[in-house]
């Protein structure tokens, strides 16, 4: 398995390159998707971008929980290659963000609360979606290490980037600290803008 790539690498700091559209249906890739699929269950991400385990290319695997009244959670796993972010909304929204490749911390981040996005599946087919919520955020963030960006460069003020220990204790933390909605705000969840 490979190690994590984690927050200070320089090469994580840098956008990838693309994954040629002809190699996507080869042995070779299809071998990476499969790895890239047991990482995400060996270090028990919700997704899981290539660069965090060292291979800087533009692919990652997301996991969407669905929630159902009558079952169990379904999670749906779904991998874009070369993906693209064609619309974001103007609507804004924040939440708890942790990351793999930023192991310790957690940050109050701010994005768009929805996305249209594009981009190629595991068997090299043109695909698009719309997502909102919580999985427009996770999407943003795995999308995020393909440009070379983590979530503590996305933090609004630096007192937004917390250590988990510190989090853990939040009950005592004043109502608007390190911002108005953070102390509150449940985990995997998003917070709007006006509630702030």
């Amino acid at each position: 398995m490979p190690s994590l790539v984690t927050l200070g690498h320089p090469r994580l700091a840098q956008r990838s390159a693309d994954v040629p559209r002809a190699s996507i249906c080869k042995p070779e890739f299809q071998e990476r998707l499969r790895i890239l699929q047991q990482a995400m269950d060996e270090y028990r991400g919700i997704g899981i971008a290539a660069p965090q385990i060292g291979w800087f290319e533009r692919f990652f695997l997301l996991g969407i929980v669905h929630e159902r009244e009558d079952a169990e959670p379904d999670l749906e796993l779904k991998f874009w290659i070369n993906p693209e972010i064609v619309t974001s909304s103007s609507e804004r929204c924040w939440a708890w963000e942790g990351c793999l490749s930023v192991p310790g911390l957690r940050g109050w981040i701010r994005r768009p609360a929805a996305v249209a996005v594009r981009g190629y599946d595991e068997r090299g087919k043109r695909i698009g979606r719309e997502y909102t919520g919580w999985p427009a955020r996770v999407f943003q963030h795995e999308y995020d290490h393909l440009e070379g960006m983590l979530f503590p460069y996305r933090a609004e003020d630096p007192r937004h980037i917390v250590t988990l220990e510190e989090l853990a204790q939040r009950e005592a933390w004043p109502d608007d600290w390190p911002a108005p909605g953070a102390a509150r705000a449940p985990f995997g969840e998003v917070v709007p803008d006006r509630i702030r």
